[in-house]
């Protein structure tokens, strides 16, 4: 893969589906995706009494990357990377596949091997979350492959040969799970996951990858009414899933295809995939389960890339890299994105310090919400905070969890109490009172701040802050005209009254006259 930002395609050959995704990428703007195309093909199947991909399944395969070139062609994308898994992986009749596709679509196909596919879902998994140590479990439709790492390195990984789609041909015999076809399922995969030592009581979470915990995910969200966008880093507990297994059990497989949030060409397949979670969750002795986006596709992607730009891929920097990829996209210089900071930090710290407001225990994120402070302003000027909150609680930020994104949202998007109060009150069971009133309170601190450094290019240098019982005073050490600034601090401080409940007296002092 060339370092450069032309566009470029994976294709995914997996058991279940076959998918095409045309991306492209910069350090400025991160990995962009353009197009992403999904077949549902079912290869596996198609593998007959001997092993074989049958002649219906070869010509299925053969018709989808036919198309797929022809959408290739007419975008002039020739950098083309097809990656094959389990169906075509364990097939007898594999090297006749491959040299099939080849002559009839000029598609060169390669085979994944299991050990491959096990670590380009850890890459990926490494890559675009902030949890150090984790199990993972990509479930396709032919094979599950598990991986452990620990401080982001990888300790163990296995491939186990079974899928959603093969569960589904092993354990199914008339369209819907019957309770005792369910029990011998369990019974098979607890058998397989306690073969596997290192899995046993791990207790720490488990990331699920593909397109079976996708739909569980999308599921949860809609039970519980969930309004923030976005499934990566998206988190279950095992009472929920417990509670969509009762749910999906009450269901026929007509009603299975109604259920909001599950796509109806999964509907067969995903009773064997919850239950085969629930049991993984059992054997790790993990509380949580977390889906993520982010698979095999981007891991191969990963792996490519990060021969070109090792510093854009530390596994230490993910969120740093995330928002600077959302400032870049928003043509934001990610410096001047921190133009008084340190004064913000020091009227925050003190503030904390007298009790006025409740310090966060994530200091990335206040800096985070610093840097995307009203980035909507790109958009539009005068509806910033809007486009600023629509933006953050729709965006996928790589190392964010849902609930910190929608923290992320409310400070950045700060504009005065009356629209916060409608932003959160959008999300009544995720932010409590106590968070609700912090997050207010710092909000403030961040819209004073910012809004005095009209120019990006802010002339103060210091800040120091006196009290007493009715005032509280700042006095802000600058350099050359700060007539801009002055103005501005005495439009919004009312914003740092309403928090102190007492006058805001603000004093602008030139250094030079000092000296």
């Amino acid at each position: 893969m060339k370092p450069i930002s032309e566009q470029k395609a994976i294709i995914d050959i997996g058991s279940n589906s076959i998918r095409l995704v045309v991306f492209s990428y910069s350090s400025k703007e991160g990995l962009v995706e353009h197009y992403n195309y999904k077949t549902v093909a079912r290869l596996s199947m198609h593998i007959d009494t001997f092993g074989n991909l049958s002649e219906e399944g070869i010509h299925l395969l053969i018709e989808t990357l036919f198309n797929f070139k022809k959408i290739l062609d007419d975008l002039s994308v020739t950098d083309v990377f097809a990656a094959a898994t389990a169906a075509v992986r364990q097939a007898e009749n594999r090297e006749t596949i491959i040299t099939k596709v080849k002559q009839q679509t000029d598609i060169k196909v390669t085979i994944i091997s299991a050990k491959e596919e096990a670590y380009y879902g850890y890459l990926a998994v490494i890559h675009s979350t902030s949890i150090p140590s984790a199990v993972t479990i990509d479930m396709g439709g032919g094979s599950t492959e598990v991986t452990y790492f620990e401080n982001k390195e990888m300790k163990f990984s296995h491939s186990f040969p079974f899928g959603a789609v093969s569960l589904k041909k092993r354990f199914i015999t008339n369209g819907f799970m019957t309770t005792e076809e369910k029990i011998s399922l369990i019974e098979f995969v607890r058998e397989q996951f306690q073969s596997l030592e290192w899995l046993h009581n791990l207790q720490v979470p488990i990331i699920a990858i593909g397109g079976s915990a996708r739909n569980i995910a999308q599921v949860d969200q809609e039970r519980k009414n969930n309004s923030l966008h976005g499934t990566h880093q998206y988190e279950l507990s095992t009472v929920d899933l417990q509670e969509i297994s009762y749910k999906f059990t009450q269901s026929s497989l007509e009603g299975l295809k109604k259920i909001d949030g599950l796509s109806s060409d999964r509907a067969d397949i995903i009773v064997p995939a919850l239950e085969t979670f629930r049991v993984f969750m059992e054997v790790v002795q993990s509380m949580v389960f977390i889906y993520s986006k982010k698979g095999l596709r981007e891991g191969v992607i990963y792996a490519q890339l990060i021969k070109y730009f090792p510093d854009d891929f530390n596994v230490n920097s993910v969120t740093k890299n995330a928002v600077r990829h959302v400032l870049g996209k928003f043509h934001v210089d990610e410096h001047i994105s921190l133009h008084l900071y340190e004064i913000f930090s020091s009227i925050y710290n003190k503030f904390g310090q007298w009790g006025y407001i409740t310090p966060m225990q994530n200091d990335a994120l206040l800096q985070y919400a610093y840097q995307l402070f009203h980035i909507g302003k790109e958009i539009d000027q005068e509806a910033s905070s809007q486009h600023t909150f629509y933006l953050l609680t729709n965006l996928t930020i790589d190392g964010i969890s849902n609930k910190d994104r929608l923290k992320l949202a409310l400070l950045a998007s700060y504009k005065n109490k009356d629209t916060f109060k409608q932003y959160i009150d959008l999300y009544p069971h995720t932010i409590n009172s106590t968070e609700s009133k912090q997050l207010r309170d710092i909000g403030a601190l961040i819209r004073f701040t910012k809004g005095m450094d009209v120019l990006g290019r802010s002339h103060i240098k210091n800040v120091s802050i006196k009290r007493s019982m009715d005032k509280i005073e700042f006095i802000f050490l600058v350099v050359g005209n700060n007539i801009l600034e002055q103005y501005q601090a005495e439009k919004l401080k009312k914003h740092i009254e309403k928090i102190v409940h007492v006058e805001v007296e603000l004093k602008f002092l030139d250094m030079e006259e000092i000296e």
